[in-house]
């Protein structure tokens, strides 16, 4: 067992002594008993393995952190010994070649003392890994969403066709922002469309959704800029597994008539 607190013994004396060690051993996650110079007295097998070497004298947690969170460490340490309570945060260890992603905690190991402190690192490197790979990929869903050149949207099925996402394409199309149309009471899609053509594009909407049907529409909308554009509407609704409409989505790009 890894004791390098010279106040631990070198062996139990008992197996029933040895439990709690072996317990330390059998757990996925690494854990470390610091002292106050942020150096290593005990570790248990699972860190070992991480860091791919066995313990050595004097050495710290610190030796392990990527280089861009060490000073996060610093400030855990210190506010520790201020007495501020620390949550987990997730920090960049290195071992060799390889890169970890970790949830830190700390707590002190004893209620009447600050130190030592105990120390568990969870491998969080593929949760890290995919969560990047998600938001790299809606990063990119994102931008080629908002290169169409058309308004992509979902909205309420009533009568203002209350918006609750537009694509950037908003702009170009009604000459309004995005900001400008969603959840905004004072200004709403259905006022845009033309008087003489809301009752129409409001039925036919409404007639295709009874039938869970696609619907497509062309009809007028008042531009910020003050003209009258031709638009077409492709679009469905939402509806929840019980068949109670939830909404609409669909596209609306501007043509000539």
């Amino acid at each position: 067992m890894r004791r390098l607190w010279a106040g631990l013994s070198t062996a139990a004396t008992t197996p029933h002594e040895d439990l709690p060690l072996q317990l330390l051993d059998s757990l996925d996650e690494s854990v470390l008993l610091l002292d106050a110079q942020g150096q290593i007295r005990f570790c248990n097998q699972r860190w070992c393995e991480w860091i791919q070497q066995p313990p050595q004298a004097q050495q710290r947690l610190s030796d392990f952190l990527h280089p861009a969170d060490l000073a996060r460490w610093r400030e855990m340490l210190a506010e520790h010994a201020a007495g501020k309570r620390q949550t987990p945060v997730w920090l960049r260890m290195v071992s060799g070649p390889q890169l970890y992603w970790c949830e830190l905690r700390m707590q002190a190991l004893y209620p009447e003392s600050l130190w030592p402190i105990s120390v568990s690192l969870c491998d969080i490197t593929s949760q890290v890994q995919a969560d990047q790979q998600r938001a790299a990929q809606h990063r990119g869903l994102h931008q080629l969403v908002n290169n169409l050149p058309m308004m992509l949207y979902r909205a309420r099925n009533n009568l203002s066709w209350s918006m609750e996402y537009v694509s950037e394409g908003c702009l170009d199309l009604t000459g309004y922002s995005a900001d400008a149309l969603v959840n905004q009471p004072h200004l709403s899609y259905g006022e845009l469309i033309h008087a003489e053509d809301r009752d129409g594009v409001w039925q036919a909407v409404q007639d295709a959704l009874q039938q869970q049907q696609s619907f497509q529409l062309r009809y007028r909308i008042h531009h910020a800029s003050g003209t009258l554009r031709w638009v077409s509407e492709k679009g469905c609704g939402l509806f929840s597994s019980t068949g109670t409409i939830l909404g609409v989505e669909g596209a609306i790009l501007s043509f000539s008539e």
